[in-house]
């Protein structure tokens, strides 16, 4: 009874790490894509994903999953959440059942022990919480592995105990593998990795079998049922054969080195995704899996595949980037039943101490990993719901939303209301094209008065900045924020460009720059207005310092009430790209606080040094030297 307990209690900490914090963050793109994808009919499921880089059968159940439980953060999430959960007794399940052998010879005790710890590992794991956080199919696929593996295992004890002649049962496990391993197959296109951890499993088995002269009575049980198993498995899967085979590309493949591979997925399969540890540590993990490999022995042919297939096989693809290591749910439970073998099957009393202590140690560390992804913003996820109501909430009578990759629209617009002024640019996989960019934006900013720009993954989606530099030439850039990995840009749009100077001052900053002079929009504005500068630069000399600029906005008595600092062009004209003699136009935009009291206030601009923002340069102006320099008055009206 007290097993029992042990095996509730462990399963009541994994579902308290898993449901902690649920609904906190936002959705983020790919979980946009889910909840969008998952809302469409069961013929539009299937059409969608068709067309998609993965197969139909979450979306499917996750498409009856709302039905019972709503369309929430939490609702959504929630079915990853108890795939998660339900993978921890499968897991203990199956390290139990490793070396039916040693239980039969009165070895159960370590199959127990071996159980719980993977267990209990795998209930901390930092990797496993996360992406049953996620609504996503990973947690999914990490369940099926251990599902399907437990059912192989299952099957195998039927096909070789002489004493089992009710044939129906044989074909009772077989059938529910079969069952299991198509499943896979149709949740995710890594799921051949799984079955060729079985494939290797079987042949192995087979070599391992007693030798009897070649007749075809005398073959094993095995070698006639399993390619029956794998024949029917590829039956079910025929119909989605050639979807897959086209996910199949010609790219040229890019691979790490082995060592550097290898400690990056460790660290992933040990302490997840949010923290870094010292080398140590990964170490103390290196030396677990030997001593669990040393004294385990054959008892490890299982696990062993289970990790090094799928590592094989990511490292053959090309798919080895930090962003493909979710693909190894299906290795995280075999990774961690390795590390527990290191403790179980110790036999040396002071050494099983030493293991203990390793254990402890890198429990510890995924603990602070874990803390991590609940409570420290470097870790969290896009916040597409703070920019949707931001935007909401200034509440822009004309206000369009450019997404610079179209795969953001799903998770935007289920936080926003797409009234025909969300735009997803360039549509489709394409990159943009600089004529059709032009065009474009041009027709969208003639019908509105402000933009944001949300800007996400511009090193594949958009590298030469195209969406932006068009920006911050035409619009006024007025602020710039991180919100996760995704970056908020708010854009003032003038109802004519500023391609004259308004006002010619000819000041020096510094010893080699030159404020030509400037334009100003209007400068009577409401809260929540934007103030429109343009600027006209010029350098004599080559520049190698890297310069901002400033722009303050002071009440009466000299309190900072509004500034924005950013590099010339929105970031894309640096100082040091600026040649000697060339007139650069430089927009910038400045927001006035909803909250900020009517009244006059004073409108400042500088320069300095982008290593060192106390580094002004000075102005030389007819008044004398000063280092921020009056542009205009502003008053903010109700």
């Amino acid at each position: 009874m007290a097993k029992k307990y042990l095996l509730v209690a462990i399963l009541l900490l994994a579902f308290g790490l898993r449901v902690h914090n649920l609904e906190v963050q936002s959705f983020w793109n790919d979980e946009g894509n889910s909840a969008r994808l998952s809302e469409r009919t069961i013929p539009l499921i299937i059409e969608g994903t068709a067309s998609d880089i993965h197969p139909p059968l979450y979306y499917l159940l996750l498409n009856q999953w709302r039905k019972l439980v709503g369309d929430s953060e939490f609702g959504l999430r929630s079915l990853s959440l108890f795939a998660g959960l339900f993978t921890v007794p499968l897991t203990f399940v199956l390290a139990k059942n490793l070396n039916a052998k040693a239980r039969r010879r009165g070895g159960q005790r370590k199959g127990w022990l071996l159980g719980w710890l993977a267990a209990l590992l795998l209930a901390i794991n930092p990797a496993m919480v996360y992406y049953s956080q996620e609504a996503r199919m990973y947690a999914l696929l990490g369940l099926w592995a251990v599902l399907a593996t437990v059912l192989l295992l299952r099957w195998l004890s039927m096909i070789s105990n002489p004493l089992v002649v009710n044939g129906n049962r044989r074909w009772l496990w077989g059938g529910a593998y079969v069952l299991c391993a198509a499943a896979g197959l149709y949740t995710h296109y890594f799921f051949p990795a799984v079955l060729l951890v079985h494939n290797v499993f079987i042949l192995i088995k087979i070599i391992q079998s007693p030798s009897k002269p070649f007749n075809i009575n005398n073959l094993p049980l095995t070698i006639k049922h399993w390619p029956l198993l794998m024949l029917t498995t590829l039956l079910l899967y025929a119909p989605w054969l050639p979807i897959f085979l086209d996910q199949f590309g010609s790219d040229p493949v890019s691979r790490p080195g082995i060592g550097e591979f290898g400690t990056a997925v460790s660290h992933f399969l040990t302490f997840g995704q949010t923290v870094e540890v010292e080398a140590g540590l990964l170490w103390l993990v290196f030396a677990l899996l030997g001593l669990g490999l040393v004294y385990g022995r054959t008892k490890l042919i299982l696990p062993l595949l289970g990790v090094i297939v799928p590592l094989g096989m990511m490292f053959a693809t090309g798919t080895t980037e930090a962003e493909f290591h979710k693909f190894l749910m299906v290795a995280a439970p075999f990774w961690l039943i390795w590390l527990a073998a290191a403790f179980t099957y110790t036999n040396q009393r002071g050494l099983r101490l030493l293991v203990s202590i390793c254990l402890l140690v890198l429990s510890w560390g995924m603990m602070q990993s874990l803390q991590n992804m609940y409570t420290d913003p470097t870790y969290t996820r896009a916040d597409y719901r703070g920019m949707a109501s931001r935007i909401l909430a200034e509440d822009h009578p004309n206000a369009g939303v450019i997404l610079n990759a179209a795969n953001q629209w799903e998770a935007f617009t289920y936080y926003f209301p797409d009234d025909g002024n969300v735009y997803p640019l360039p549509e489709g996989r394409s990159r943009p094209n600089p004529d059709e960019i032009d065009a474009t934006l041009s027709q969208i900013a003639a019908q509105h008065g402000r933009l944001y720009a949300i800007f996400w993954g511009e090193a594949q989606r958009d590298p030469e900045r195209l969406i932006e530099r068009w920006l911050d030439a035409h619009a006024f850039k007025a602020t710039d924020e991180w919100y996760g990995d995704v970056r908020f840009v708010t854009y003032a749009i003038p109802s004519a460009p500023a391609t004259e100077m308004a006002t010619a001052v000819s000041l020096p900053f510094g010893e080699s720059i030159t404020l030509n002079g400037y334009t100003l929009g209007e400068t009577r504005l409401r809260p929540g207005d934007i103030v429109e500068v343009t600027l006209f630069w010029e350098t004599a000399v080559p520049l190698q310092t890297r310069y901002k600029v400033f722009l303050h906005l002071l009440d009466a008595n000299g309190n900072l009430v509004s500034q924005r600092d950013s590099e010339p062009g929105g970031g894309l004209a640096l100082t040091t790209t600026w040649q000697p003699g060339d007139v650069m136009l430089d927009n910038h935009g400045l927001l006035i606080p909803t909250d900020l009291p009517s009244g006059n206030y004073e409108l400042l601009l500088g320069l300095y040094d982008q290593a060192n923002p106390a580094d002004r340069l000075s102005i030389t102006s007819p008044d004398g030297e000063t280092n921020a320099f009056f542009l205009a008055r502003v008053t903010v009206v109700e």
